[in-house]
């Protein structure tokens, strides 16, 4: 597990150094800093952070600042802070844990073990869903030649009369395959992040931008700002799929 530090204080990054090397030897810290810009400025120290402990107050800024700004995170947070009042803000943040200073030495272990559980749950997710992706796959034809395109690039699958089926990818390209959309549905049933959102429609719930939930209701897409409209009778149904889903990638 790699963790790395921000607080602004020299005395409580040493303090957490110190925990860390006593109690879990085996977490890298990878590096650390006393303000948000050194870590918010680099996408190779985000993708590289597993656990950030992040200090709230701070002269300029606040730690809700970083996660307001880095909503989609993939490493866990646990809050280290003096003030007790900001727990139901920090856990509005999703963040796995928050600590008061001065630092409990049980308290930091519990946290630790919490969130090394969420991050091993995590890196198990991703490993299947790797393994998924090597095996689903979609021929396709173009110029007469066939490719083959990994389901995870999929954003969205239209129907279309005589059996066809149009299939437009995240970047940008599209193909025409001979297969109806039930078909293609059946061969990937297995694929988590698949769905029908509608009798025409299969989308990537991992491509999601937006789900108005108000009347039929629809789901709007990243890829080519397309929109799906939910009927009534399907929409919760289908909106139930896309929370389940991504609370299982949170």
């Amino acid at each position: 597990m790699k963790a790395y530090l921000i607080d602004d204080e020299q005395a409580n990054r040493e303090v957490l150094h110190i925990l860390v090397q006593k109690y879990y030897p085996e977490i890298t810290i990878i590096g650390e800093s006393d303000n948000l810009d050194t870590f918010l400025n680099s996408r190779q120290l985000q993708e590289n952070t597993d656990l950030l402990f992040l200090d709230i107050l701070m002269p300029d800024s606040t730690g809700f600042d970083l996660l307001n700004r880095l909503k989609k995170r993939r490493f866990e947070v646990i809050l280290v802070t003096g003030f007790e009042q900001f727990a139901l803000q920090a856990f509005e943040h999703s963040v796995i844990d928050y600590i008061l200073k001065p630092i409990d030495k049980d308290r930091f272990c519990a946290a630790i073990e919490k969130a090394r559980k969420r991050i091993s749950e995590k890196k198990l997710i991703d490993s299947v869903k790797s393994q998924l992706d090597d095996r689903c796959k979609i021929a396709v034809i173009k110029n007469k030649k066939t490719h083959y395109i990994n389901c995870s690039g999929v954003a969205y699958m239209v129907g279309q009369s005589g059996g066809y089926t149009s299939i437009f990818c995240k970047n940008g390209d599209s193909y025409l395959v001979s297969k109806s959309l039930s078909t293609l549905e059946n061969e990937h049933k297995e694929v988590p992040y698949l769905i029908r959102a509608s009798q025409s429609v299969i989308i990537n719930l991992d491509d999601i931008a937006s789900c108005d939930q108000g009347g039929s209701g629809y789901i709007g897409l990243k890829t080519n700002d397309f929109e799906v409209f939910l009927p009534r009778r399907k929409k919760r149904e289908v909106l139930q799929q896309v929370d389940a889903y991504l609370k299982s990638q949170s």
